[in-house]
């Protein structure tokens, strides 16, 4: 063989190489504008949005429906469900319906081999089937709900996806079926005492019908996942739906003027204002909150950024019927003048983690510009916790990463930081604040 065919043999073998490496490492980012499926329950797309994309999108549906290690894996569960409930025992005896939930809850926990398998297919699946993999670069990836592991290839990010949904859905039946402390318990534990007659005939109950409801279901996951929404229901746990869609209800305004606003005419884009919520029952607004909003307020009217994120959920005490970000709101209206248009509420954190990564969220979503920096007005035991106490290394136990850059101290009251596209990624470890 001569040199120049040599030559351009290898110039061949080189743009091969180059083309597929670059077909390998395109990847989809997350898409502005993205238009969520949903699937009708705002708590199962915000804990669980890889499971309503399966659900909804008939191709995918169909590809997983038709696969049989998965409809085995269904049929097995299934089948264990209508056993252990009396299926087809109308006289089930009562001593029968007192067991402990832990007999119930054992039918729906996944284990970890089957989490494992049911990754390994999906990646399977993945390599041959054009609606898996249209379900990632059409849908998982430009949603952003996955964005911590988008650096995947993207069978991995898919078998991730599902890792994650599974783990969730576990940890709610762990927690309100089997009482297990969730990881802030004063808050978000299971409202009933599981040991109870009343709250096993509950669970028994739960078990049953969702045993009836299967002769609906065709995917895998549908058995564990509709038991551990209902439990969520049965515990009023559906702080994670609470005012959606927020940008045609409580934030119309703000949405609307967001799409008006000139950011370059202010130094900061938004101030966000962590709530606090009261110990007492019947309280609608702490003083610490109060304190906060003053503050707030004064860095509105001195221009340092055109909006005020509002952020905290319905928290202290228990199932208190106040959500911070609401009272917060009230309070800017009415006490300082604060316009309606100027407020954005986030009325679903639950922990100072999820102010910063909430806030963060709306800010993407709502096209507020994250390559500038906001601010974080609060009173100064928080801001100083924020930036001297260890809060990073909090927030990287809580999720993996970073929610944000901090920036500058400018006083005991305010910090700024730059959101990071990474807080889009849901955490249905935490399914109250996902």
């Amino acid at each position: 063989m001569s040199n120049r065919k040599i030559v351009l043999l290898v110039v061949l073998v080189l743009f091969t190489l180059v083309g597929k490496a670059q077909t390998a490492s395109a990847k989809v980012d997350y898409q502005p504008g993205y238009r969520w499926t949903l699937s009708g329950n705002y708590v199962q797309d915000k804990n669980f949005y890889l499971l309503t994309l399966m659900e909804k999108i008939p191709a995918v549906q169909e590809a997983l429906a038709a696969d049989p290690v998965l409809k085995s894996l269904l049929s097995e569960r299934v089948k264990n469900i209508k056993e252990a409930t009396g299926y087809d025992l109308p006289n089930q005896s009562m001593e029968s319906m007192r067991d402990k939930t832990s007999h119930w809850a054992e039918l729906f926990l996944l284990s970890n081999d089957e989490i494992e398998k049911v990754g390994d297919e999906l990646k399977k699946i993945y390599q041959s089937n054009a609606a898996l993999q249209a379900l990632v670069n059409e849908q998982i990836r430009p949603s952003g709900a996955y964005e911590h592991f988008a650096k995947l290839d993207d069978a991995a990010l898919l078998a991730q996806a599902w890792k994650i949904s599974a783990k969730g859905i576990n940890g709610i039946i762990r927690t309100y079926a089997l009482g297990e402390k969730p990881l802030y318990p004063k808050i978000d534990s299971v409202s009933y005492d599981v040991n109870s007659q009343y709250y096993r005939m509950l669970v028994n109950m739960l078990a049953s019908n969702v045993g009836d409801d299967t002769k609906d279901m065709s995917l895998f996951f549908q058995p564990s996942l509709s038991f551990s929404l209902w439990l969520l229901k049965m515990n009023h746990r559906d702080e994670a739906a609470r005012f959606e869609p927020m940008a045609t209800g409580e934030n119309a305004k703000a949405w609307e003027q967001v799409q008006k606003t000139n950011f370059d005419e202010y130094p900061y884009t938004s101030i966000l204002l962590p709530g606090y919520g009261p110990e007492k029952k019947g309280v609608d607004l702490s003083p610490a909150g109060m304190l906060r909003c003053k503050l707030a307020a004064e860095r509105y009217f001195e221009k340092k950024a055109p909006f005020i994120i509002a952020s905290g959920g319905y928290v202290h005490p228990d199932q208190t019927p106040f959500c911070e970000a609401v009272e917060m709101k009230k309070e800017l209206m009415e006490q300082y003048g604060v316009p309606e248009s100027a407020i954005i509420i986030e009325p679903h954190a639950r922990h100072t983690t999820t102010n910063y990564r909430n806030a963060a969220r709306l800010m993407i979503h709502y096209g507020i510009p994250i390559h500038k920096k906001a601010l974080c007005t609060t009173t100064k035991g928080q801001s100083y916790y924020i930036t001297n106490m260890g809060f990073e290394k909090r927030c990287v136990e809580a999720f993996g990463y970073m929610p944000y850059v901090p920036g500058k101290r400018l006083s005991r009251n305010d910090t700024e930081f730059t959101p990071r596209l990474e807080s889009l990624t849901i955490d249905p470890m935490d399914p109250l604040d996902p």
